[in-house]
Formats: structure tokens, C-alpha cells, sequence
């Protein structure tokens, strides 16, 4: 007797129609769904599967938030940024717990984040040795990964993930170096420093030094790099800004408008994020109602005016 395969056993050998069905499915589901077998794992983790199912890989579904008052162990909120979404036992927000209810982690804090996975450190005592520890977290799973502990006396951590590429993450630090490990000429400007990069990979597990040591501003804020456009952006508060491209492991400048005439020695910026696939800054140099959002440019040779912003409507609406 001739044995025929069902339909159910037809779909489950077809990738394509497989994939189709998977792509509809909420997160919950998903997670869930990487547990039936070694052939739907590698399906569902494959970064193709992730461009399908985002094919706008910008999109924004929502924001996490907590209280600048509880930095340390903050309850992580989400805040729907879709009308249809709305957050219940049964949807897909329902994964999305406090941070207190990640074990092994206490006085945690948040200080970088890109396409929806976290880079926090946390307090840990391991054999007598009290000191801070920094780990990659997915809200999601509520699963979290320490990292190998970077050298010390490092000016920030900058996390490198875009599920559409690949699977994996890095993360990028800086650290100071000291002019007399160096070979180098001395700087005559006294406002700057050498540095050097190390990239920390998990698909190897392990930190490697990479580029040429640079020179940058002391003021560089090497903790609150933002990833776009293939490269970890820092925003300076004097002078050019910098990136640092992924591929070629180079450090270049963006070249920035000029800080008005008066007493501003550093640009007072607010805002310096990627939106939408744009990079935005804004900077506000008096107590005022009314700014502008500049973008950078993709081919990063200056910046422009993107939006003037005008809250004096919204003052009239809510004098109080």
C-alpha cells in the first residue's frame, strides 16, 4: 500500500510556505515555535526570515521606558506607539516584564540600546571581587548575556545589532590610551587624547582590538554612541562629531554646524537619536519654545534643518 504524505506533512516540507506562515505569527508565538525543531529554529533565526517579517527594518512599534528616579533596578515599561496596539495578557506586550524579574542582575542600569536589545551593567560579587559587570538583554526572552570584562577605565560601550544582517551582535568600546604606550607624535592640541577601540563579537565570545589609535576631544561622548547607517555615531560637544564604520574599522568625522557667537563654549544638545533610519540632533541654547531638528546627512558630509519646532500653540493650550 502506497503511504501519501498529508497536507499537514507538505506545508511542514516546504520552506517557503513554511515561512510564509511563520512571518504572521506574534513574538509569544514565535518564541515558542524555535523549540519544535532544529529545522524551524534555523528558519526562524535565519536573518532573511527577519527581513520578511520587517521589511521595514525602521519600524518602530513602541518605546521602553523607565523613571530617571529608579535608574538602578527600573521597572521597564512599554509604550505602544501603534493605535492597534494594546498591551494584554494574550498579546504580544505580554512578555515585556519589569527588569527586576531578570535574576542575577542587581543595580542594573541601561545605557545603550539598538533594535530592541539592551546594554546594561549591573553590580556583581564573584569571589570577593565587587565590581560592575555588563551584559547584553533581550526583554523579550528575558535572557541576558555578561560580557567578557572590558579593560578598565573605558569611556563607553555601544551595542551593534540589526537582526536583518545577522543573528549576532557586537559591541563597540572606547577606552583612553596612555600616550607613553604609544609610538606616536604628542598633540599639540591639549583638548585631545588618543584613544583606542576593542570589539567584543558573540558569535566569537571574545574582545578584539581593532583600528589604529585616533585622536578626539576630550569632550567626545564615547557612552551614548548611536547606531546608523552602519557605524557607531558620538555626538561632540565641541567640534566635529565622529563615527566609527563597521566595516572598515575607521574612525572619521562629521562635520558640524558652528555653535552661535556668545558665551557657548559646548553645544547644549537634547537629542542626538536615530529615527526612522535618520540620524537627529537637536540643540537648544536658550530656554525657548521653539528649536530646530537637524538631520545628519547619509553620506555624512554636514547636517541640515530638518523640522522647526514651534511649541508656542501647545504653551497657549496648557498655560498651567
Amino acid at each position: 500500500m502506497s503511504v501519501h504524505s498529508s497536507p499537514i506533512d507538505k506545508v511542514a516540507a516546504n520552506d517557503d510556505i513554511l515561512t510564509q506562515i511563520l512571518i504572521k505569527l506574534p513574538v509569544k508565538s514565535l518564541l515558542r515555535f524555535k523549540s519544535v525543531s532544529k529545522h524551524w529554529l534555523s528558519l526562524i533565526v535565519n536573518p532573511h526570515f527577519a527581513r520578511c517579517r520587517n521589511p521595514n527594518s525602521s519600524f518602530v512599534s513602541g518605546l521602553f521606558l523607565y523613571s530617571s528616579k529608579r535608574r538602578r533596578n527600573p521597572e521597564l515599561n512599554f509604550i505602544p506607539l501603534q493605535n492597534n496596539e494594546n498591551p494584554s495578557d494574550d498579546g504580544d506586550d505580554a512578555y515585556l516584564a519589569p527588569l527586576t524579574t531578570i535574576p542575577s542582575l542587581s543595580g542594573k542600569e541601561i545605557f545603550s540600546s539598538c533594535h530592541g536589545f539592551l546594554c546594561c551593567s549591573s553590580y556583581s560579587n564573584l569571589e570577593g571581587d565587587y565590581r560592575l559587570r555588563y551584559h547584553i538583554l533581550n526583554p523579550t526572552t528575558k535572557q541576558f548575556n555578561s560580557l567578557p570584562q572590558p579593560r578598565d577605565g573605558h569611556k563607553g560601550l555601544n551595542l551593534v545589532f540589526d537582526p536583518s544582517r545577522s543573528p549576532h551582535y557586537k559591541v563597540v568600546c572606547v577606552w583612553r590610551v596612555d600616550c607613553d604606550d604609544l609610538v606616536l607624535s604628542v598633540d599639540s592640541d591639549q583638548n585631545k587624547l588618543y584613544y583606542q577601540i576593542e570589539i567584543y563579537s558573540s558569535e566569537t565570545g571574545s574582545w578584539r582590538a581593532c583600528a589604529e589609535p585616533f585622536t578626539a576631544n576630550r569632550n567626545s561622548q564615547f557612552h551614548s554612541g548611536v547606531y546608523w547607517n552602519g557605524a557607531i555615531n558620538w555626538f561632540n560637544t565641541f567640534g566635529d562629531s565622529l563615527y566609527f564604520n563597521m566595516e572598515d574599522e575607521r574612525v572619521r568625522t562629521i562635520p558640524m554646524p558652528p555653535i552661535p557667537h556668545g558665551d557657548w563654549k559646548v553645544r547644549p544638545f537634547r537629542y542626538y537619536g536615530e529615527s526612522n533610519d535618520h540620524l537627529h540632533f537637536v540643540e537648544i541654547y536658550n530656554p525657548r519654545i521653539q528649536f530646530d531638528v537637524h538631520e545628519i546627512e547619509r553620506d555624512y558630509s554636514g547636517c541640515f534643518v530638518k523640522y522647526h519646532v514651534d511649541l508656542g500653540s501647545v504653551g497657549a493650550a496648557f498655560p498651567q
